[in-house]
């Protein structure tokens, strides 16, 4: 029992580390996106209502396309039900519109891509999960394989790898465990049900872009959710950033103590030297002192600022929490209760890339916990171990 006590801090620590910096390393695979979703209406009398709604996700596509390096609108459904011979399968279904590919890339493993062209005019085609095309055909890709959706056939082109998963299977953000690729004007041409409909913009570089894409994508609709990928990443690495801000303060003054400490034996010793030898034959020595001891401070201070960069970096990204006038009480209240109200928001339409953020921002926070409690408990073994 005394040798469980001892080991369970360093078990939980090295627990805890390898979820925190496994969780991080998936975290660091989310795509620099912004996406605009919301549900999509009911089709109305002739497809009416969801036509109205594509129209103008295309006005905004033309008008804001020019401000990013791709944008893109497209739609889901969770639960989508396709045929392949006798075999059904509940699917996610993708509607893709033009330069979906672009902004969500996927590893093509046998035939092609389904082409822009084919998206412009809704081609009733579709490209499979490669472990669909095992379920339904049994072997590979057939040439001549077609598959139903909604009573509607569509032609095989390409078997891609699941792009829920950076290993290629079936990922934290799944419902169901296959995805099914079509054009998105060929899901609302048949009447196939979507669920969400999705506008989404890949940025040039950097970040900061939420407030002028959600500028644009509001004349498309105002009841949308906007998710800001590199955003909620950067959310969930608030804490391990946290705790690596305090471990670098805590060896910044611990070098710079050591740095002082050995800086003054240099000139103690120079001090003791200039007792037994001239001051002109020892300005070289000094000269080096006096170099080497600018140069250590020198990258002390750099690294000082690389720390303080690394601090204020979430600020830029939050812009949100920074009050226009930091003396005015209006001004911090005004940027609290905006950020209170928007957390307490009751209803919001999620995408697959963000449950992903959000289970492995999770993992990174509970990862930390065990470390944490891990650190706490381990003064207490030692004391028991003496």
């Amino acid at each position: 029992m005394e040798y469980r006590r001892r080991v369970m801090p360093w078990a939980l620590m090295i627990l805890g580390a390898v979820m925190a910096l496994s969780a991080m390393v998936m975290l660091g695979q989310t795509p620099n996106v912004l996406q605009y979703t919301a549900l999509a209406p009911e089709a109305g009398e002739g497809n009416a209502n969801i036509n109205e709604t594509m129209d103008k996700a295309q006005a905004v596509l033309e008008s804001q396309r020019a401000n990013y390096a791709w944008m893109t609108f497209g739609g889901g459904n969770n639960r989508a039900k396709i045929t392949g011979g006798v075999t059904s399968v509940d699917v996610n279904l993708v509607a893709m519109g033009e330069a979906w590919l672009e902004v969500y890339p996927r590893f093509l493993k046998a035939g092609r891509r389904i082409s822009e062209l084919e998206l412009q005019h809704g081609t009733a085609v579709v490209m499979l999960d490669e472990g669909l095309i095992v379920k339904l055909f049994g072997s590979e890709l057939p040439e001549s394989a077609t598959v139903t959706i909604n009573n509607v056939e569509f032609r095989v082109v390409g078997a891609v790898r699941h792009g829920g998963s950076v290993f290629g299977g079936r990922g934290v953000g799944d419902v169901v465990p296959y995805d099914v690729y079509i054009p998105l004007k060929a899901a609302v041409t048949n009447g196939i049900s979507l669920e969400t409909l999705t506008l989404s913009a890949l940025p040039r570089s950097g970040s900061g872009w939420s407030n002028t894409f959600l500028t644009g994508v509001k004349q498309w609709r105002e009841d949308g959710y906007l998710i800001d990928l590199s955003k909620e990443v950067m959310r969930r690495m608030i804490l391990p950033r946290l705790l690596l801000l305090i471990v670098g303060i805590y060896a910044l003054i611990g070098l710079f103590l050591r740095l002082t400490d050995l800086v003054m034996g240099w000139f103690a010793g120079y001090r003791q030297a200039l007792k037994q030898h001239y001051f002109k034959e020892l300005i070289p020595k000094l000269v080096g002192i006096v170099a080497a001891t600018l140069a250590c401070y020198g990258v002390l201070v750099g690294l000082a600022w690389l720390l303080l960069s690394f601090s204020v970096q979430p600020v830029y990204t939050f812009t949100e929490w920074v009050p226009d006038n930091f003396v005015e009480w209006s001004s911090i209240t005004r940027v609290f209760w905006n950020l209170v109200s928007a957390s307490a928001s009751l209803v919001r339409v999620s995408t697959r890339e963000m449950r992903i953020v959000e289970f492995w921002g999770a993992l990174v926070r509970w990862g930390l916990i065990l470390v944490l409690l891990g650190a706490a408990l381990l003064p207490k073994a030692r004391r028991e171990k003496e």
